[in-house]
């Protein structure tokens, strides 16, 4: 067992392969925009990468998620949630899940902190600024259109603690991208 995985990465590793693999290193921008699911809201984004592989890009984002107040009433009590909006810095690991293809699905993971600020209305008029760290993880898919410039759309999950709170924000996004 241990030769098998010694022979495996050193096929990995091995600079031949490593060229077979088309590592073609690169930079790219991107900007996406899309609504948050379960929760009523919104999401932005800007980031740039960079890709040491074909299948691989890291990138660096900076988001912002905005999510709506919402009270509800029953027979049984009511219920309130303060939505609010929260900036943060990520960073992100996607894998392309073919060679380069002109439709490519990925599958991506990170992590992030930034900061949240509370909705204030009349139910909750305190101004309260909160730290927020989170993991994301989710999937997509990239559309090569013509050049060096790509449309992607793409769904995850944050999940974290904001506060003394757990965070939980689904956005679905569509966006833009141009590599250099």
């Amino acid at each position: 067992m241990r030769a098998f995985g010694v022979v495996s990465m050193v096929l990995i590793l091995d600079p031949a392969v490593a060229g077979a693999q088309s590592v073609t290193p690169s930079v790219s921008i991107q900007a996406a925009a899309g609504p948050t699911i379960v929760d009523p809201g919104h999401n932005v984004s800007a980031a740039v990468g960079f890709s040491p592989a074909s299948r691989v890009t890291v990138f660096v984002e900076v988001l912002r998620t905005q999510l709506s107040s919402r009270f509800t009433s029953s027979e049984q009590g009511s219920s309130a949630f303060r939505g609010g909006t929260m900036t943060a810095v990520s960073g992100e690991v996607r894998v392309g899940l073919f060679p380069a293809a002109r439709v490519n699905p990925y599958v991506l993971v990170g992590a992030g902190a930034g900061v949240s600020r509370p909705t204030v209305n009349d139910m909750f008029p305190d101004r309260v600024t909160n730290n927020a760290r989170f993991m994301s993880f989710g999937g997509g898919v990239q559309v090569a259109l013509q050049g060096r410039l790509s449309l992607f759309g793409d769904v995850r999950m944050l999940v974290g603690v904001e506060a003394d709170d757990l965070l939980a924000i689904v956005p679905v996004r569509v966006g833009i991208g141009w590599r250099f």
